[in-house]
């Protein structure tokens, strides 16, 4: 099969197109037909070596596929069934034709959906619906979401106005009116607004890090809650009354089957900026880490 691997840490640069043997599933997992297979940021960083695997080079790249299932366990899938799906931190190995994933992981193919639509879905769409559940956030509540026309981002705001809660989310000017199509009640262009001045939230979701988790402390109200998902939670910005945690992202083919519930009510919607072939793994990589996409980026395959 052809996979995208690399043999050490670096930039783009080390990625390569390889044939490699097809991987043989261990107990409980399921062997994909990856038919696209979804860009994250976490791609690039394990690439880099800010998310290590304790397996040996040349080691694979990527954890979102949609595919088609060609073996399975028992009360699993059928051989033939469309599937999308997570595979578990921080074995990658989506940039390929053919990969082993458990099958607790894994959901059927919401029908509505492109295998890149599909694609683009679970490890960005499980990550704002693990962020929100941590938050407890609900109908009623004022929830602000940094970034919001990014891949975890474009989730988070829909989910949040499926649970009932107003809206608000930050992104560049060109934006903003994307973030009026997602539903979202206050879109922030931040060049022009500073979202503390929308205070207090219930909610905020720090899909950036850095200096965005530390201005966010002070945008919460009194018993509200700060989810930072790039990094862990800087104690020196600690403040009093606010509930505040790390969220990282876990495989779930049962949330999986619920947000896909969603979209093919037509309650969701699924961006993807551009869809490009294997052999371009490495720009999709310079796309991502330019921090400019709006959605997601999918290889197709």
């Amino acid at each position: 099969m052809r996979a995208v691997v690399f043999s050490q840490y670096g930039d783009e640069s080390v990625l390569e197109l390889v044939e490699r043997p097809a991987p043989v599933p261990a107990a409980g997992e399921l062997l994909v037909e990856v038919r696209a297979a979804g860009v994250n940021p976490v791609d690039w960083k394990h690439r880099e070596g800010a998310v290590r695997s304790d397996r040996p080079f040349p080691l694979g790249m990527g954890w979102d596929i949609a595919g088609v299932v060609r073996a399975t366990v028992p009360g699993g899938p059928a051989v033939g069934e469309e599937v999308y799906g997570m595979l578990p931190l921080p074995y990658g190995a989506a940039y390929q034709e053919l990969t082993a994933i458990p099958a607790s992981a894994v959901a059927p193919k919401p029908a509505g959906l492109s295998w890149a639509q599909a694609a683009a879905v679970p490890l960005a769409g499980l990550t704002a619906w693990q962020a929100l559940e941590a938050a407890g956030a609900g109908a009623g509540q004022r929830v602000l979401v940094h970034a919001g026309a990014g891949g975890v981002g474009h989730f988070a705001v829909q989910f949040a106005k499926h649970l009932g809660a107003h809206v608000t989310a930050t992104a560049s000017g060109r934006n903003v009116e994307f973030l009026h199509r997602l539903g979202v009640d206050e879109p922030v262009d931040r060049t022009v607004v500073d979202p503390a001045d929308l205070k207090p939230f219930d909610m905020v979701l720090d899909t950036v890090g850095g200096p965005v988790q530390a201005a966010s402390w002070g945008m919460l109200r009194d018993g509200g809650t700060l989810i930072t998902l790039p990094e862990p939670v800087d104690e020196a910005h600690r403040v009093p009354g606010v509930a505040a945690r790390r969220v990282i992202v876990a495989p779930d083919g049962e949330a999986l089957r619920r947000i896909g519930a969603l979209v093919d009510a037509g309650a969701v919607h699924v961006e993807v900026q551009e869809v490009l072939p294997l052999e371009e793994a490495a720009r999709a990589h310079r796309l991502s880490a330019d921090g400019r996409v709006r959605g997601k980026l999918v290889l197709a395959l």
